[in-house]
């Protein structure tokens, strides 16, 4: 009998477990983040999406300044310095020194909390 009891005691505890555990989780999500129309320039079609509390539209204007940037290394990740204040901004150029593929975030590259990226081939 004692033992039917611990092992009842042993389920209910690892099903509170798992449930709390769930629970942790899903108040641990990252932040909303979508998916944002593409658009071609300078003969590259550019896929980009943003994180956290930025949206396309607040997004869009500085991803245009910053791909009017050059890249002088190509294939090499530089700092860019043109991206909204107390952003992260890097960027890979391509073989014509366009910022090919890219980010701008807070927080750190692990965990971003608000940003956009993108991607031109």
């Amino acid at each position: 009998m004692a033992r039917r009891a611990w092992m009842g005691a042993a389920v209910v505890a690892i099903v509170v477990a798992a449930t709390f555990g769930a629970a942790t989780e899903a108040r641990a999500a990252p932040a909303a983040g979508a998916i944002c129309k593409s658009f071609s320039l300078a003969g590259l079609k550019y896929q980009w999406s943003v994180i956290g509390n930025v949206t396309c539209n607040q997004a869009k204007p500085w991803l245009l300044k910053l791909l009017a940037d050059r890249v002088h290394k190509p294939d090499t990740k530089v700092a860019l310095g043109n991206g909204p204040k107390g952003f992260h901004c890097y960027a890979t150029g391509d073989s014509k020194g366009r910022p090919s593929a890219g980010s701008c975030y807070t927080g750190t590259l692990a965990f971003p909390n608000n940003g956009f990226q993108w991607f031109g081939g």
